[in-house]
């Protein structure tokens, strides 16, 4: 079953989006061509994806361009990291959210992504 982002065709998620990226998601967009400047932006220390016209840089107006290979932090989407709550969470914004599950694994897939991007925040801040 196709997920709900394709069945609806829903790019809210590429909206003014704050997506965090890792050196990895960077070191993989970069082997597929593309220069770190098009895509990423540092804000206080995060790297970030850029936005271009109110959405992601990859993101056309219809669908991402880079799917397959979207970074980490896009696949997990809409679970997201809940600070208040210290645990992953479903992302309020995704109109969509409903229709998902956070399981274990999902859970901690996105608790180990946050500790490694604190990590790598915190190196690049020496």
């Amino acid at each position: 079953m196709k997920s709900p982002c394709i069945r609806y065709k829903c790019i809210r998620c590429c909206l003014e989006t704050e997506m965090l990226l890792q050196r990895e998601d960077i070191d993989h967009l970069k082997r597929l061509g593309f220069d770190s400047n098009y895509f990423v932006v540092n804000r206080d220390g995060w790297l970030q994806l850029k936005n271009h016209d109110g959405r992601c840089v990859f993101n056309d107006g219809k669908k991402c361009s880079i799917y397959a290979y979207r970074p980490e932090g896009c696949k997990i989407y809409p679970i997201v990291y809940d600070e208040d709550k210290d645990r992953a969470a479903l992302d309020g914004d995704c109109p969509h959210r409903d229709e998902f599950r956070i399981s274990k694994i999902k859970g901690k897939i996105v608790i180990s992504l946050i500790a490694k991007l604190e990590e790598e925040k915190r190196r690049r801040r020496k």
